[in-house]
């Protein structure tokens, strides 16, 4: 096997975005010699650095089966397990050749890669991105169906390549402070909530568009259950709506402002994994590729649009055994989190926040104060505003 070609290839011959800039760092020629493109400026990089980098990524997924330690058997066929021709490989892992003379460049990279059979780099052990989703899956039926209070005293195999529920959370937040997804909300930002106004109702003070007072929080959510209380609110007015409106109506929205800094985790920006192609810089002591896959699954199961019923529905249980955690066993710099940004279900683009604050957290006026007021030293909500806003069907329309 050898890498070594006297032909050139240009970016628009692979349909993957890695390969493409790698090609566009790499390119010397003006001409491609299997598309026939041509450019004023050099457009087509060495077949055989542009192979050898394919290789390189490959091989960090699938191995010779020798090297594997896949057993072998000639009365039984040959190796014991799954292997793949080389073709087979480029097909698994998405690569694709969509311009004239795809085949053939398909062919000349087969050619050059350095091995002619393949199995997978580990076939007897999961990958990092199987451990991570079997391990989720194992979580979400253990706590939804068998374990509810007590999962963190079960034990762990130690052959067992599953994660337990206990280890599950704690990969959670480390894998969230890896990518900086814990972030500072500066004290005096602006957060919106939404209350239904029925005819003859006025909601117009933090006791009324705060949080619920614990004897009617009776409705579970995707990341409390009944009886905790917490406070949903959005970065906006028209978010906040979105996620409190399910018909047209008049709608109060208050706006609070933050009276310290609040610590959250921000599920809204995470990085975009990596592609299965891309370099992975070698001062990256891992691939962040599985992590950020799992973090995004985690952001879009957050994000999923809720029963807006008083039913008991324990496919939202998962969620908030995680936010019970964040809550009350994470700290970020000494700090403990006060809350978890997702993406809306219902308004494009919007985004939520659920803040583990309930009426001991906010400040009242004089005249709804409770006796127990001034027990609470942390009250860092406040009311600065209501706006009254009627909402048509058109407007929610809008919305998605």
């Amino acid at each position: 096997m050898s890498f070594k070609s006297s032909e050139f290839v240009c970016d628009k011959c692979f349909n993957d975005e890695d390969i493409q800039g790698y090609v566009q760092g790499m390119a010397e020629k003006k001409k491609c010699d299997f598309c026939g493109r041509v450019s004023k400026a050099p457009i087509a990089a060495p077949l055989g650095d542009v192979a050898e980098y394919i290789a390189e990524r490959i091989c960090s997924y699938y191995d010779d089966p020798a090297n594997a330690g896949l057993p072998y058997e000639s009365a039984e066929g040959g190796y014991q397990g799954v292997t793949y021709i080389t073709l087979e490989v480029f097909d698994e892992m998405g690569l694709d050749f969509p311009r004239k003379g795809g085949e053939r460049l398909r062919d000349e990279l087969a050619e050059r890669m350095p091995h002619e059979l393949w199995s997978d780099a580990e076939p007897f052990r999961l990958s990092e991105h199987e451990r991570l989703r079997f391990s989720w899956e194992s979580f979400c039926d253990l706590i939804k169906h068998k374990l509810r209070y007590f999962f963190a005293q079960k034990a762990r195999d130690e052959d067992d390549e599953i994660l337990t529920p206990s280890q599950i959370l704690r990969l959670i937040f480390s894998y969230a402070e890896d990518v900086n997804a814990f972030i500072t909300l500066p004290k005096g930002t602006p957060l919106f909530r939404a209350r239904h106004q029925a005819k003859g109702e006025t909601f117009a003070t933090a006791g009324t568009l705060g949080p619920p007072p614990v004897e009617v929080a009776v409705q579970t959510n995707r990341m409390s259950p009944p009886g905790i209380v917490m406070t949903y609110v959005a970065d906006d007015r028209e978010t906040a709506l979105a996620e409190t409106a399910s018909a047209p109506g008049t709608f109060a929205i208050g706006e609070f402002t933050t009276e310290r800094d609040a610590v959250i985790l921000d599920l809204t920006h995470l990085p975009q994994a990596p592609g299965i192609f891309a370099q992975i810089p070698e001062s990256m002591e891992y691939d962040p590729r599985p992590r950020l896959i799992f973090l995004r699954m985690l952001s879009e199961e957050i994000s999923r649009p809720i029963a807006r019923d008083n039913r008991i529905h324990i496919e939202y249980v998962p969620t908030q055994v995680i936010t019970e955690y964040l809550r009350t066993a994470v700290e970020v710099d000494g700090k403990k989190v006060d809350g978890i940004r997702y993406r809306s279900s219902r308004k494009n683009a919007g985004t939520a926040i659920v803040l583990f604050a309930d009426r001991d957290h906010v400040v009242f006026e004089e005249g709804e104060r409770p006796e127990y007021y001034h027990f609470a030293k942390d009250r860092w909500l406040k009311l600065k505003s209501v706006q009254v806003k009627n909402v048509t069907q058109a407007l929610m329309a809008k919305w998605s």
